[in-house]
C-alpha cells in the first residue's frame, strides 16, 4: 500500500531595508538580522558580509538535507526508533 503525504505550502515574506551603502537590515517572520561589511570596507561591522551570509545559508541547508536523508534512511532500514 502506498501512502501519499501532502506537502505543506510555505509562503516566505522577507523585507530588506538599506540604511547605508553597505548595511542591509533584514526581517523574516519575527526575526531581524543585519548584513554588513567590515569597517575596512567602509561598513559598520554590525553583521556578517553578504558572502559570509550566503556561505552560512549553504551550510544550514546542507545540515537540514543531511538530517532529512538520515531520517529517511533509518525509516527505510527499519531503524526509526
Amino acid at each position: 500500500m502506498v501512502v501519499v503525504k501532502e506537502k505543506a505550502t510555505v509562503t516566505q515574506r522577507i523585507h530588506g531595508n538599506c540604511p547605508t551603502h553597505s548595511r542591509t537590515e533584514i526581517s523574516v517572520r519575527d526575526v531581524k538580522a543585519v548584513i554588513d561589511e567590515p569597517k575596512e570596507r567602509e561598513g559598520t561591522n554590525m553583521g556578517p558580509t553578504p558572502t559570509e551570509t550566503m556561505v552560512a545559508a549553504l551550510i544550514a541547508c546542507t545540515n537540514v538535507i543531511t538530517q532529512m536523508r538520515e531520517e529517511t534512511r533509518r525509516r527505510i532500514e527499519g531503524h526509526d526508533n
